[in-house]
């Protein structure tokens, strides 16, 4: 019998984290086998990492992947500080749209604005009043919509709101163009589908991306049937340069045959279908996360509930009992409360539950997480943007309850760490850098925004290499630089733990290696 040529790779001129005294990594199939110096250890090939730092790959625990995708081909409205910004913006791209065709946007946030209120159908209808507008708010959460849009899809006054939405009204009961959670749905549905065609360059162009940024493993938070099997296409024609942790959407024509098969592992790691993702609120930013206590700037109002709790308690129940982790979208306190209530009811501690961004907790609720064995899954970035705005939400009295990283993990608990994209930046360098300093990337509030919740550099790097891959059932094959381990690097230009914070911004990606195959280098 002939056995096989095994060809090696063999990474040499680095410093690797933990290991002081090696400088080469030898790699084959896929697989760290040696940690040495580079006169020691020989390869079939070699790749010089010009002195980089090497890391355990990235991972991003909680993204978005098509949404990526689609965003980096959809105009974006992100970080414009002006309505008069956003309607020129829109007005300057919509002379290029048919009027067969939808008109389509996303990442505006009215809290930029000198006025923080929600925009109206009106200023679109002045746009176009022929040409159907659809602008997805920063969050995802809320979508902004002409006239035209709402009379394709018979909303009118009369039309109530759906269950775990709303659409809001001015004073006449006319509805103004703004819908929040299930009630963009009712327009939604009747914007054309993108084709398979494009949704699969739009995944590539997302991985390219993220390749780009160094990451090498993504949680995918909330994956259709047809996003699955062009993952799979690309998979068997050699093109997928990123690991993927599906979270299957809480959709019964998603689910159910997952359900009766069991989770789904690729052979070489790329693919793997183990998460259910339920949302139990909304958006901070769009008032829709639910809260203990109304909100301070609407006194009426304490959020929605998207998912009835006995619902939520069986879904649980059958999900845990087919062997799937599930995943439950909470923000406000509310939600997490009654988020660890399911859990701590029905839910299977071996199968690592977890809750999706778990932003306002009340101080009583710190400690369920590790009690129960709930992982926290948290972005950062989300309190960096959110820090500008979030007393006229919560009140000064509730700033405490608020991104209690450091809290968290000395409850006893760990954090997977993630960017939430394309509702933040998926840039985990300024994951990192908004996890020590809590400042956003213009390096303000000094001393950082209820800075006794800063993580330390080690900390924060285990929330994007360790953690994610305990969340994911990977810990003994992924996160860390270990012999048997998968070969998944981040190679950086400079080492995060003797450098100051505000210089992480400037660290340069040199190479992102999956599987111990260069996926990009600078």
């Amino acid at each position: 019998m002939i056995t096989p040529f095994r060809k090696s790779t063999r990474f040499i001129n680095c410093t690797i984290g933990g290991h002081p005294k090696a400088d080469a990594i030898l790699c084959r199939e896929g697989t760290i086998k040696t940690i040495g110096l580079s006169d020691e250890i020989s390869g079939d090939e070699t790749i010089d990492l010009r002195g980089g730092i090497v890391y355990p790959g990235f991972t991003d625990s909680h993204i978005h992947l098509l949404g990526l995708g689609v965003s980096l081909e959809t105009l974006c409205l992100n970080n414009i500080i002006s309505l008069e910004k956003i309607i020129e913006k829109v007005v300057q791209k919509i002379k290029k749209v048919s009027k067969e065709q939808w008109f389509q946007g996303w990442g505006w946030d009215q809290n930029n604005w000198a006025d923080t209120g929600y925009p109206t159908k009106e200023m679109l209808d002045a746009v176009s009043p022929n040409i159907p507008i659809y602008l997805k708010r920063i969050d995802g959460h809320t979508a902004w919509v002409n006239s035209r849009a709402l009379t394709i899809a018979n909303i009118t006054k009369d039309t109530k709101d759906p269950d775990g939405g709303k659409i809001l009204r001015d004073n006449y009961g006319e509805p103004t163009g703004i819908l929040i959670d299930s009630a963009m749905e009712l327009v939604s549905r009747f914007i054309p589908k993108y084709s398979r065609a494009a949704k699969k360059r739009m995944l590539l162009m997302a991985i390219s991306l993220l390749n780009r940024l160094g990451i090498t493993f993504v949680h995918d938070a909330g994956t259709d049937l047809e996003t699955i099997e062009i993952l799979k296409d690309i998979i068997s024609e050699k093109q997928l340069n990123i690991c993927i942790y599906a979270m299957l959407n809480d959709d019964h024509r998603v689910y159910d045959s997952y359900l009766t098969s069991g989770p789904f592992f690729d052979d070489n790691g790329y693919l793997t279908i183990r998460t259910i993702k339920l949302f139990l609120d909304g958006a901070l930013g769009s008032r829709g996360a639910a809260l203990l206590r109304p909100y301070y700037d609407d006194p009426e109002n304490t959020g929605i509930i998207l998912l009835n709790t006995q619902q939520a308690i069986n879904k649980v129940k059958k999900f845990n009992g087919a062997g799937f982790q599930v995943s439950i979208h909470c923000i406000g306190d509310r939600a997490n409360r009654i988020g660890l209530h399911i859990f701590e009811t029905v839910g299977e501690r071996k199968l690592r539950n977890r809750i999706e961004h778990a932003q306002i907790l009340h101080p009583n609720d710190i400690k369920r997480f590790a009690e129960i064995g709930v992982i926290p899954s948290m972005q950062p970035a989300h309190c960096t943007s959110d820090m500008h705005w979030i007393n006229k939400r919560l009140g000064t009295d509730r700033l405490h309850k608020a991104y209690n990283w450091q809290s968290l993990l000395t409850s006893g608990t760990i954090i997977a760490g993630g960017s939430d994209a394309p509702v933040e930046s998926p840039d985990p360098l300024s994951g990192i850098y908004a996890a020590v300093t809590r400042k956003d990337n213009s390096g303000h509030p000094a001393g950082g925004w209820r800075r006794h919740e800063r993580l330390t550099i080690e900390q924060a790097i285990l929330m994007y290499t360790e953690w994610p891959a305990y969340a994911a059932f990977t810990e003994n094959t992924r996160g860390k630089i270990k012999s048997g381990f998968h070969a998944h690097f981040t190679v950086l230009s400079n080492n995060l733990t003797s450098i100051p914070p505000e210089d992480i911004l400037h660290t340069k990606v040199l190479f992102t290696i999956v599987n111990g195959k260069v996926v990009y280098a600078e």
